[in-house]
């Protein structure tokens, strides 16, 4: 009997979370818990680190990040994310679809009061830096964390008229639901690669409006500890970051709040309903060629 094993980034984060949400349902059966085959769906997830699984079956995932790795017979490639990670990848331009979260265009998410001009969610690093939540309070605007549960994130987005997002799967989802969305930037960690991978899957472009990158007291004094190594007595660490959120706070505080209302005027993005349709075929027709191929292993665990 094949076993199979449902591979993600498993951390407390939206993106990475829709993956049982959307696998489990559209492929039962499928997944047990020891595994010699490694599906991996939704995220910038193939690297150099995927040489220690035996078998490893790919569909709809990105990459962004480090050394692309070599496909050989290990792989089966279904699809994946965009035109970027199939060039990097050095694969057929046609196995490049879109992003996994667009099958939730196959589930029935009940119609919500629009009760939010604007929701808004950093990217899940983000949040760690600086309370963004605190923020929007001041300016009006919903927050919404990357690290809340799937199900209600996807009825906030449902709720809003527009997102505003510096996580990417927001905007995905968004778009997904049919809800415009703005992509934000704040801090120079944020991937561009897979953020045009996936806009240009479906003819759209990434073009982010700026924010300052703004920190708490106790993560700036992380930063600048792992910045220099902890050369320097802790007190040193403190006191710098102590001055700089003051100045942050007297400067680059208010700057942000009014750079953020700008943003609300900026217009949103959307694909096409009819390329979205498009794509969202095309990923069900592969999650076919996935049951055709395995479907053994589908009758042994039903």
């Amino acid at each position: 009997m094949v076993k199979m094993k449902l591979n993600y980034y498993n951390v407390n984060n939206f993106g990475d979370a829709l993956n049982p949400l959307i696998f489990y349902k559209l492929l039962p059966n499928f997944f047990d818990n020891e595994p010699s085959t490694e599906f991996f769906g939704i995220g910038s997830i193939i690297g150099e680190n995927m040489k220690k699984f035996k078998r490893k079956i790919i569909f709809s995932s990105g990459f962004a990040y480090g050394k692309a790795p070599v496909i050989d017979s290990s792989f089966e490639m279904v699809c994946v994310r965009g035109p970027l990670s199939a060039k990097a990848l050095k694969i057929e331009k046609e196995l490049a679809i879109t992003d996994g979260a667009a099958l939730l265009r196959e589930f029935n998410f009940p119609s919500l009061r629009k009760d939010y001009a604007f929701s808004f969610m950093p990217h899940f690093e983000s949040e760690k830096k600086y309370p963004w939540k605190t923020l929007c309070a001041e300016i009006g605007i919903n927050y919404v964390s990357p690290t809340a549960d799937p199900m209600f994130i996807i009825d906030e987005i449902l709720k809003s008229k527009v997102v505003v997002a510096e996580a990417m799967h927001f905007a995905i989802v968004a778009d997904v639901l049919r809800v415009p969305w703005i992509a934000v930037k704040a801090y120079p960690g944020i991937n561009d690669f897979k953020w045009h991978d996936w806009t240009q899957s479906l003819d759209m472009v990434y073009k982010p409006e700026s924010l300052a990158s703004l920190f708490e007291e106790a993560s700036l004094d992380k930063k600048l500890r792992q910045k220099t190594a902890n050369k320097l007595p802790a007190f040193v660490y403190s006191a710098m970051a102590r001055s700089y959120v003051g100045y942050q706070d007297l400067y680059l505080k208010d700057a942000t709040v009014r750079k953020f209302k700008k943003i609300t005027n900026v217009a949103p993005q959307l694909s096409k309903d009819r390329d979205l349709n498009v794509k969202v075929g095309d990923l069900l027709e592969k999650l076919e060629v996935i049951k055709n191929r395995h479907k053994k292993h589908c009758y042994d665990n039903a």
